[in-house]
């Protein structure tokens, strides 16, 4: 369509958006994401031969489909071309289970307390956090290691943000009279005290900030870290007046006004997780999983949402419930020194990403003897944040003894389930939408060497698989269902709602446990003892 307009006696004829240039063409599309691109290209023949032959354009729908995002490289280091077959490779590898190599860490890495994030590996030793960079897709085959020393008498737990170069350690306080722990802000790479660091030490459980003595805090914690806070869960702390209670605190440790939170639980909590830079879930034992904003600095979070898991027999209840360990979003970025850093890698999105819960149920069941059973469900955060508007709807701010999400209202739709056998791992390692897991025989000693499983969630796949050329594509599609089943020890279905692409490796491994990123499977051998013996990396 055109049209014609009359001016000072000339007559000007409007070009269509088709009529334009290629280049001012490109630059009118530049600018939109993978599903406006999508939809422009619905629109007519020249628009979609345009977005097609272009590299740059395809390769931002490639990362919305893949649902990755391209760390470490720009558009002037890799062209776009280079770039959508190495994501391509990327995914292929792991449909594929191909991996590029495989190496053993040193024998220093092999500690109690450990933790795997951006790409570095992170171990405590006798009196010192060992590190290691691992090698990625496009980076150096080499193991790039260092540590730092620490007082291992007083050290409790470590974390770390490779992309922040922060370093967190927690170590009891010098003085439990006026608070519990000391939380230092350090340099992952140097060990000096972070340069953003509104201040080099936070206090954990201050006696003036939770107005109670504190008299015994020996009980397990856990520290993480998203972007600009800290968090910090402490379980089974006394108090004076013989008061007892899990607590969270959270701090923005960059805060020159020293922002700062506790939450206590009194009936105690299992398991809290961030699952966005302002929101995180909490999980009881009795069954509850509540949604957390934090997007207000004046106030302390405010509890959203509240939802129910299934409900059980009558003599079964919940023992334990608490999230997988997948990355959470802040920590995803690799190793930020940039010496060290890859050419092009890629990350998964942080728009969305698969979320685990673990559960196990104790009780009189169906064979009326007392018997334990555990369960892995997923579901994706987007449906979490859909559920947290869906509860203000229904039932406006939750309560302390007020209405829950039921499950048949959310769960069967949004979830799928899997039974743990009693010789398999129970925590799934997961990282994005991929879950990896050692497939146990039933029939087998469990220290046996095992197949590999990896899941893809990935609803873009699934939706797409049979669009697909699979000529040489390895594994199976799971497609999601609704079912009326009902499974002891439960009162009402569970859900096999979300479809995923599945591949069981030909090799046999041997593995006790998992962990695994964007490119990388960790596997961990154990001994009797549950104590590590060797950790091998396969790279992607």
């Amino acid at each position: 369509m055109s049209w014609n307009f009359s001016r000072m006696g000339h007559t000007l004829r409007a070009t269509t958006l088709v009529q334009l240039p290629p280049e001012l063409l490109y630059l009118i599309l530049s600018p939109l994401d993978a599903y406006d691109l999508v939809r422009v290209r619905q629109t007519c023949k020249a628009l979609k031969v345009m977005i097609d032959n272009s590299e740059t354009l395809q390769y931002v729908i490639d990362l919305r489909y893949f649902q990755m995002i391209p760390i470490g490289t720009s558009k002037m280091d890799v062209p776009p071309a280079t770039c959508r077959k190495r994501l391509r490779q990327h995914d292929a590898a792991w449909q594929r289970f191909e991996y590029k190599q495989k190496c053993t860490l040193p024998s220093i890495m092999l500690g109690p307390i450990f933790e795997f994030l951006g790409g570095v590996y992170g171990s405590a030793g006798e009196d010192c956090i060992h590190f290691t960079r691992l090698p990625s897709m496009t980076d150096s085959d080499d193991l790039h290691c260092w540590s730092h020393p620490v007082d291992a008498t007083t050290s409790v737990d470590f974390t770390f943000c490779a992309a922040q170069d922060l370093l967190v350690v927690v170590a009891y306080s010098p003085d439990p009279r006026t608070h519990a722990y000391d939380i230092h802000l350090r340099s992952l790479t140097t060990n000096d005290v972070h340069t953003d660091a509104a201040q080099p030490i936070l206090k954990a459980l201050d006696k003036n900030l939770i107005d109670r003595e504190i008299i015994q805090s020996t009980g397990h914690v856990n520290v993480q870290i998203m972007g600009s806070y800290i968090s910090m869960l402490l379980w089974n702390i006394v108090a004076n007046e013989g008061i007892v209670g899990d607590y969270m605190q959270m701090w923005d440790w960059k805060s020159k006004n020293g922002y700062q939170f506790v939450l206590w639980f009194h009936r105690g909590i299992n398991d809290c997780s961030f699952i966005a830079e302002d929101k995180f879930l909490v999980i009881d034992s009795r069954g509850t999983v509540e949604i957390y904003d934090v997007a207000d600095k004046s106030k302390p979070p405010q509890c959203t949402a509240k939802l129910s898991l299934p409900s059980l027999m009558n003599h079964v209840s919940y023992t334990e419930a608490f999230t997988g360990e997948n990355i959470i979003p802040g920590s995803m970025a690799p190793y930020s020194r940039k010496s060290y850093q890859p050419s092009c890698s890629f990350h998964p999105s942080t728009n969305d990403q698969l979320i685990a819960i673990h559960v196990s149920v104790t009780g009189t069941m169906d064979t009326n003897t007392i018997d334990f059973h555990r369960y892995s469900f997923f579901i994706l955060c987007s449906a979490i944040l859909e559920l947290e508007s869906l509860f203000a709807r229904t039932y406006g701010q939750p309560t302390l003894n007020g209405p829950k999400l039921l499950w048949s209202t959310w769960g069967p739709q949004h979830t799928t389930w899997f039974r743990v056998q009693r010789n398999e791992d129970w925590q799934s390692s997961l990282y994005g939408f991929r879950v990896v897991e050692p497939i146990s025989d039933p029939s087998e000693v469990s220290r046996e060497p095992r197949r590999l499983r990896i899941r893809d969630f990935n609803p873009h796949i699934a939706q797409n698989y049979h669009a697909q050329d699979k000529s040489d594509w390895r594994g199976r599609l799971v497609e999601g269902e609704l079912t009326s089943t009902i499974s002891c020890p439960f009162t009402e279905p569970l859900g096999s709602a979300l479809p995923y692409r599945e591949i069981v490796s030909e090799e046999l491994f041997d593995v006790d446990d998992t962990l695994m990123d964007e490119s990388r499977i960790l596997l961990l051998k154990k001994d009797e003892f549950e104590e590590l013996q060797q950790i091998d990396v396969l790279v992607f």
